[in-house]
């Protein structure tokens, strides 16, 4: 290993002068050199390197916070007491901190103040956010897998063309490193998930876009939330099988995964309409219909093109947006004119990932 030592006091420097007799490494002589490039090059750091900041843990935080994070180096760092009594870490980089701080204390007989094994202290559960949102998965021996990982302290990638928050940010990215999309950038999420499926670890893809076939490399998990509402407009006549099937059709075109939708929505006036019962079934989800009053009430955002007489919702937009509470829309009143017609929409909160 190679340490980059920094201390003030002569007790600290017995202290380093001990690390790097038992290590390769070097003196900081002071930290404002070595952020700003002018002490050690950066850019031909060792994967086996880190900085030890033989200092009072607290003198080491305000370092660290004004200092060594806004310069984004990419070392671990560690803290080492003056007497060399305990060390600890106080910023993880690379698969190997633990195994650095793990040679640090056995060159010290050093106190080790955390191990490995601490992650899984704060670690999150995946499959409660699974369960949140009434995902489908994939593959659920993927999902068991990566969940057991993730309780064992491991980080994965997250992929999403969907809001996506974190209840406490700077613990969580310790477990879920976030890529995130805009919901037009379909392409460039259907790149990514290509790409990721020829490398070799641990990533999680969570949209309600289908994505584009590709050979599979057993660590890609795909997650599709249940939060797209349809609101339908049904013939009087129209065939169930028929109505499913355009239905699938139309969702498919739109690149919409169907296993997405939660609820189907529309106007109380065709309650009683087997094919909207159909729909609901062949989907399991629910089905919910609006008094005519409501719907006729809904006023929606138009595209520049549509008629003045056109400024009221259509049953179907209409349907999706109360169902949505006003959410955003995916696509507008498309179908087939003689069987059914959908609009998709979903709601605009962000997804809690932890």
């Amino acid at each position: 290993m190679y340490l980059y030592c920094y201390a003030r006091s002569a007790k600290s420097r017995i202290t380093g002068q001990k690390l790097l007799a038992a290590a390769e490494g070097e003196w900081i002589e002071d930290i404002e050199s070595f952020v700003t490039g002018s002490g050690p090059e950066l850019s031909a750091r060792r994967a086996d390197a880190a900085i030890v900041l033989i200092l009072p843990q607290e003198i080491c935080i305000k370092l660290l916070l004004e200092r060594l994070y806004p310069a984004d180096i990419r070392y671990p760092i560690l803290n080492v007491t003056p007497d060399g009594r305990y060390a600890g870490i106080l910023r993880t980089a690379g698969y190997n901190t633990y195994q650095i701080l793990g040679k640090v204390t056995e060159a010290l007989g050093s106190t080790p103040l955390s191990g490995e094994d601490d992650r899984k202290d704060i670690a999150p559960d995946i499959m409660h956010f699974v369960s949140d949102y009434n995902m489908t998965a994939d593959d659920d021996e993927l999902l068991s897998e990566i969940a057991s990982y993730i309780k064992d302290g491991g980080t994965v990638d997250v992929y999403s063309d969907l809001p996506l928050e974190m209840r406490e940010p700077v613990l969580d990215v310790l477990s879920y490193k976030t890529f995130l999309f805009q919901s037009n950038q379909r392409n460039e999420l259907n790149q990514a998930y290509k790409a990721v499926n020829e490398e070799d670890r641990y990533s999680v893809f969570i949209t309600f876009s289908l994505l584009e076939e590709c050979p599979k490399n057993g660590k890609v998990l795909l997650l599709i939330p249940r939060i797209v509402t349809a609101g339908v407009e049904v013939a009087s006549r129209c065939d169930p099988d028929y109505a499913v099937s355009v239905f699938k059709d139309t969702l498919a075109s739109h690149g919409i995964d169907r296993r997405a939708v939660i609820t189907v929505a529309s106007s109380a006036l065709i309650k009683d309409n087997a094919a909207v019962n159909a729909l609901a079934r062949d989907l399991d989800c629910y089905v919910t219909f609006f008094d005519s009053r409501l719907i006729k009430a809904v006023k929606v955002p138009l595209n520049i093109g549509f008629s003045n007489e056109r400024m009221g919702a259509d049953f179907c937009t209409a349907a999706a947006c109360l169902a949505s509470d006003n959410g955003r829309i995916l696509m507008r009143r498309s179908g087939d004119k003689a069987s059914v017609l959908v609009t998709a929409a979903v709601k605009r909160a962000p997804l809690l990932l932890t």
